[in-house]
């Protein structure tokens, strides 16, 4: 299967899914807000936003650049919508006198959102156009580069592994549970896809020609 194939794939299936979720539960109570806004932030714009990651491994100059400043508003956007589905599962909690962090979903839910703040933060940090790299010695940027693709692999996947546990309790038809369990799998399945043959066509010198790009835009 082609990149393009894959990405058109990708995003078809990512965003059934959000639709899908929004019809079965966007209905504006206050638990709504959490399935919905978590399902775009991951599944659509975090989704995306790895996609931008891969593609921006075989560009140079700026438009890498570009790329990865989308990859970075993406992430943000994302961030924010699952800073409100965190928010709004929370206060339901609260409302319903029930106890937090219970369930597996909940649990990992929470090493999920915690990781993801970390892993935008970082890549806040780690971009060279933000300018707040410099603020570390030069021989620590690549570790940083380093840390935040590895946090944001792991972010991610967990993220899918926590929406399939979600989606066991919160559809009645077990036929829909297991669409929307397969169409998750699909998604993790095709980002998998593109990023091993992105990997495969990454340009060695992108790193490096970006960051001369913004040394010469900033003199």
């Amino acid at each position: 299967m082609k990149v393009e194939t894959s990405t058109m794939a990708l995003r078809a299936t990512s965003v059934a899914f959000v639709v899908v979720i929004a019809y079965y539960l966007g209905d504006y109570s206050l638990f709504s807000w959490h399935p919905v806004c978590m399902s775009v932030g991951y599944m659509a714009l975090m989704t995306e936003a790895v996609r931008t990651a891969v593609a921006f491994r075989t560009t140079t100059g700026e438009e890498r650049v570009r790329q990865i400043t989308k990859h970075m508003v993406l992430n943000l956007c994302a961030l924010a919508l699952i800073v409100v589905g965190f928010s709004a599962i929370y206060k339901n909690k609260i409302r319903l006198g029930k106890s937090h962090f219970m369930s597996w979903h909940g649990k990992l839910g929470l090493t999920v959102f915690i990781s993801s703040i970390l892993v935008v933060l970082g890549g806040l940090l780690s971009f060279k156009k933000v300018g707040l790299i410099h603020m570390f010695p030069e021989k620590k940027h690549a570790t940083m580069k380093r840390i935040h693709r590895i946090g944001g692999v792991f972010t991610y996947f967990l993220s899918i592994f926590v929406i399939e546990l979600g989606l066991m309790s919160v559809f009645a038809s077990k036929v829909t549970q297991v669409l929307m369990q397969t169409g998750v799998g699909a998604v993790a399945l095709l980002i998998l896809v593109i990023s091993l043959k992105g990997e495969g066509n990454a340009s060695k010198g992108g790193a490096k020609e970006e960051d001369a790009l913004l040394i010469s835009t900033q003199r």
